[in-house]
């Protein structure tokens, strides 16, 4: 069992203090029903939020360093306070089998413990949890609200995680899948195009009222700090599919262009391409409203897998935003929107995810990222949590895969440690050295499928760490496929101050792989050596996919 943060010293360990809060009694001794809020108009609503004891907004407020971090004033005695950088994660109730279509079915999950979960993201590092309001499969992660909860939910997961997130001093953000829910498209199939794990909603005025109420119940049933949108797509933003043109569509045409529908067969691409767009303005107009409503402190978080879609470019949606995340791999992709998004807007970028796609450790490392928030999220595991903690805080970095290798990268970041990967030299003597556990120099080289593919930027290199501990003369082997007439390219191994010119051979196709000798290296002195492979200028450079460079010990 993992022990509470308190007891493991964690908090204490936390960058910027924010792991010292006091408790500030969010969600405490919140009922179980109320007054239906979605029904109110805006005057009541504020009648009520006034009045009520238990509003986030009447409540004692965060910490100064708190609130900075969700962007809002430091606090009424105005006392300058850093920005601390967003360590967010999320624990993805959205995936589990057994559901009608790729998202988790009603019900998976919960069990989950809000205590448990809470002392593991404090443990994590995070300064941000982001869990949820509303998963893909449209039913609640908290009690007696407007939409129905969870089957069989145990506890008041959201609520709960919320009041005992801010005794840690944490920000507390829910979720909503704005393109994407199982349960409205099952009771309003004229309304959806179906029910797949993909956006499939139109975003109609019904929806959107449904929507709108949603997210101002969970702002102020559960003391939330704010929310993800996801998804904000209509059908066939992602996948490039034509709009099937439904009757409702057909109303919302007319609702958005203030004329009749022409017609299927009418609507050309640079109008259907408007439309898209103007449906997610409004869509966003009534998100933003309902979060101003309920809580004018309340982030309002964009998850975008494409940054550079053209339904959002020049968008209000990035311009008004609070916090805005790349989703994917690519940090780059960001660039891109910063003469979009508005003064006030922070950005994100995922760095666990999506399993090898996601490098976590270089993005981290990369001096062009520091100015970035870091997020990433993970299937739960059978107890609904990923690993243990002490498995990502101790464990080498080189003994995991995929989306735990990434995870342990960020218990590092966020705790401010080491990110080394070394390379332990085996018994026999033996030195071998892998993509896994390489350090990628420069932005075209990526590690997939067991080896350095894609590098195609003759300035750009791969280095690992070995940790030699019988020295003495090595044979260098190095084993990698080169696809049909690109060989020729020359390449340098150094170790340890001594260089080995290669120049590479075809061996058939990019994945056919062979193993060639460089040549006789010495190392003299135990202790930490660098092996780098790099690209010698004396010929054009090809890439070559790098499946392992190993020392092997002469006899």
């Amino acid at each position: 069992m993992t022990a509470a943060p308190e007891q493991a010293g964690l908090l204490q360990e936390t960058p910027v203090g924010l792991g010292t809060a006091a408790p500030v009694g969010h969600g405490c001794n919140r009922p179980a029903s109320g007054p239906d809020v979605t029904r109110m108009s805006d005057q009541e609503l504020a009648e009520h939020l006034a009045m009520s004891t238990t509003h986030p907004l009447a409540l004692p407020a965060m910490t100064a360093v708190a609130l900075a971090l969700a962007g809002a004033p430091a606090h009424a005695a105005d006392v300058p306070v850093a920005t601390p950088p967003i360590r967010a994660f999320c624990i993805d109730f959205n995936w589990g089998e057994g559901g009608p279509n790729g998202f988790a079915p009603p019900g998976l999950w919960a069990d989950a413990s809000p205590a448990a979960h809470v002392a593991w993201y404090a443990g994590l590092g995070c300064n941000v949890i982001q869990t949820f309001a509303v998963s893909c499969n449209g039913y609640a992660w908290y009690k007696g609200g407007v939409v129905p909860p969870q089957p069989g939910l145990i506890e008041d997961f959201l609520t709960d995680t919320v009041r005992l997130g801010h005794r840690q001093g944490l920000l507390v953000m829910g979720y909503f899948c704005v393109g994407a829910n199982t349960r409205w498209g099952q009771l309003h199939p004229e309304l959806s195009y179906g029910t797949p794990s993909a956006p499939h909603i139109p975003f109609t005025t019904a929806y959107l009222d449904d929507l709108d109420g949603a997210i101002a119940d969970a702002l102020i049933r559960t003391g939330m700090d704010g929310f993800m949108i996801d998804w904000v797509w209509n059908p066939g933003d992602l996948d490039g599919g034509a709009l099937r043109w439904l009757e409702c569509e057909q109303q919302m045409y007319q609702e958005l262009f203030a004329e009749a529908f022409p017609g299927k067969d009418q609507v050309s691409a640079e109008r259907e391409l408007d439309f898209r767009r103007r449906a997610i303005a409004r869509c966003w107009s009534r998100i933003r409203s309902a979060a101003r409503r309920a809580n004018p402190k309340a982030v309002v978080w964009l998850s975008c897998c494409n940054v550079n879609a053209p339904v959002l470019a020049n968008s209000g949606l990035f311009r008004e935003v609070d916090w805005l995340m790349n989703e994917a791999t690519d940090p780059g992709t960001l660039a891109a929107v910063a003469g979009m998004k508005g003064p006030h807007t922070r950005l994100i970028q995922c760095v666990v995810g999506w399993g090898e796609a996601h490098d976590a450790r270089r993005i981290v490392t990369d001096p062009a990222n520091q100015h970035l928030g870091l997020y990433g999220f993970a299937k739960p595991g059978p107890t609904s949590l990923p690993l243990p903690l002490a498995d990502y805080h101790d464990r080498d970095l080189a003994s995991f895969t995929g989306n735990d290798r990434n995870i342990a990268v960020l218990a590092r970041a966020f705790t401010g440690r080491s990110l080394e990967l070394v390379v332990t030299q085996d018994d026999d003597g033996r030195i071998t050295l892998r993509p896994a556990t390489a350090t990628l120099h420069g932005s075209s080289p990526i590690v997939m499928e067991g080896q350095v593919g894609h590098w195609g930027n003759p300035d750009d290199s791969v280095s690992w760490l070995a940790d030699v501990r019988q020295p003495g003369r090595f044979t260098v082997q190095v084993e990698y496929a080169c696809e049909r007439d690109l060989g020729g390219s020359s390449f340098v191994i150094a170790v340890a101050g001594q260089e080995l010119g290669m120049r590479s051979e075809e061996t058939g196709s990019w994945r056919t792989y062979r193993t060639f000798p460089a040549g006789p290296v010495e190392v003299t002195s135990a202790g930490r050596q660098t092996v780098t492979v790099r690209p010698d200028p004396k010929t054009p450079w090809h890439a070559i996919s790098l499946k392992s460079v190993t020392l092997v010990p002469a006899p």
